[in-house]
């Protein structure tokens, strides 16, 4: 599949997520009055919805053991060198290279990585360190990856990725890219 296919393919997952949510924020909604039908106090107010319903995004999803293998073999392949063989980055990764670069950062629970949502991870894995603008106070020599692997391969590498963190670190990534979806 390709990358276009596998963004149209995020992207209506993030609608299903959106739509989900909005299902949930609006379930709580109280039967209208027959006899005043029509009459505006008896909606209930915005205030009054999202208080009785807590939108979530949707579940984890499991974890696929020929994707994650798969994900191991390209990260070992192409990530670990600069990434480190258990996704611990570089040291000093958050101190900045005398050409303005950073070095490459951990992918475990300890770095950034989980803070970002599925659209800029694939995205920074895709261009590598030509897709940030030149204002971020920084470089990066990651090399774009999108004519090396496929897009099968990219959202495999992520899922290794993701399957080293803890579940409270899963759930608030899942919840970005919820939020995030690919374009």
């Amino acid at each position: 599949m390709n990358l276009e296919k596998r963004r149209l393919n995020w992207l209506f997952l993030g609608l299903f997520a959106a739509l989900l949510l909005f299902g949930v924020s609006c379930q709580e909604q109280t039967e209208p009055d027959i006899e005043n039908e029509g009459v505006l106090n008896d909606v209930p107010s915005i205030a009054e919805t999202l208080g009785t319903a807590v939108p979530t995004a949707p579940p984890l999803p499991t974890a696929d053991p020929e994707e994650l293998a798969l994900g191991q073999q390209i990260y070992s392949m192409h990530c670990a060198a600069c990434h480190g063989v258990n996704l611990e980055g570089q040291e000093n990764w958050q101190i900045q290279n005398e050409d303005g670069s950073f070095r490459p950062p951990p992918h475990n629970e300890e770095g950034h990585t989980w803070h970002h949502s599925d659209r800029i991870l694939i995205e920074a894995i895709v261009e590598g360190g030509a897709r940030l603008p030149d204002n971020i106070g920084g470089t990066s020599n990651m090399p774009a990856f999108g004519e090396i692997l496929t897009d099968e391969e990219i959202i495999a590498v992520l899922a290794y990725i993701k399957s080293s963190w803890p579940d409270d670190i899963r759930q608030a990534q899942w919840e970005q890219s919820a939020t995030d979806p690919l374009r």
